[in-house]
């Protein structure tokens, strides 16, 4: 089977009509989980798990949701940035500065 035990998680509701011939497949396939799993299997259960199935094996889907996570990680930066302007403006104009004396004592004991 492409799909392996059912993991219970909690539930939302989600109002879904399928057409007959769908149901009657998805019926099929509840005797097949039935008869690999030893166990029956709720619709709720079985379209959910075939979902995430589908969903997990969509490449074109996996590189949507990591584009997504990277948007909302950059966004979460540029607002974190934006509130700590003010204290991060004076401590990189000093780093610099601090730098450059560095770099000039090293070269006044080179010499």
């Amino acid at each position: 089977m492409l799909i392996g035990r059912i993991e219970h998680d909690p539930k939302k509701q989600f109002p879904l009509q399928l057409p007959e011939s769908t149901l009657g497949r998805l019926e099929l396939y509840k005797e097949l989980y039935q008869q690999t799993f030893g166990e029956k299997v709720a619709n709720n259960d079985l379209v959910d798990l075939m979902l995430t199935n589908v969903m997990d094996r969509d490449r074109e889907f996996k590189r949507f949701v990591r584009e997504e996570e990277r948007k909302k990680k950059q966004e979460a930066k540029q607002q974190e940035l934006g509130a700590g302007t003010n204290s991060l403006a004076g401590e990189a104009e000093a780093e610099p500065h601090a730098e450059a004396l560095s770099h000039q004592r090293e070269q006044q004991h080179q010499a």
